[in-house]
């Protein structure tokens, strides 16, 4: 009884199968903007560089590679959760140091710009391998303090097609008072990114 049974459900898998695949090569090709328009594309990878709001002692960018993966909406309306991760280079003067991170993110898409536009928020912490730097001649130094740092950024993101986007955002650093010094980094930051 058992082999009938068995022998039952594999050729109906196989009659279910063989009908799928016939089905399907009759389907006619999507175009790849539709194909594209259909994925929903929960992970971001992007290129972010930022420079200070206001004047500094020492000369400072930044140049960032960050990753975000998308949750889903479930419950949080509008907003779209997300975890951001990411690796960072903070040049001051003739020295760099690495910057990593990790930390909440969250996207609201506007309605009215068929969500291509979304504005945009994210916080981190930050852990630096280098928190103190010199300009080229020595009589400047910028002291972040610490190691450890905190971020909190607001921005807005714009969708080419669904699966390539440009962002600009505002970023504020700082160590909330954690070490003896506290000099705040605020910076324009321009990112563009695939979603895949």
């Amino acid at each position: 009884m058992n082999a009938a049974i068995k022998a039952l459900t594999l050729s109906s898998l196989l009659v279910v199968s063989a009908s799928t695949i016939a089905y399907e090569e009759y389907l006619p090709p999507l175009p790849l903007s539709k194909y594209l328009s259909s994925l929903y594309l929960d992970h971001s990878v992007g290129l972010r560089t930022g420079t200070p709001t206001a004047q500094q002692n020492v000369e400072i960018d930044t140049k960032e590679v960050y990753l975000q993966k998308q949750f889903p909406r479930y419950n949080w309306g509008l907003m779209i959760p997300a975890v951001e991760v990411a690796v960072a280079q903070l040049n001051a003067g003739n020295e760099n140091g690495y910057n990593y991170s990790i930390g909440p993110a969250l996207s609201i898409p506007i309605s009215g710009f068929g969500s291509k536009l979304r504005l945009t928020a994210h916080g981190k912490v930050h852990w630096l391998t280098k928190h103190t730097f010199s300009n080229e001649t020595g009589n400047n130094t910028k002291r972040y303090g610490g190691p450890v740092q905190w971020t909190y950024a607001f921005g807005a993101r714009y969708q080419f097609q669904k699966n390539t986007f440009a962002e600009y955002s505002w970023q504020h650093m700082s160590n909330g008072d954690r070490y003896e010094t506290n000099p705040a980094l605020e910076t324009h930051n321009l990112a563009i990114g695939v979603n895949f």
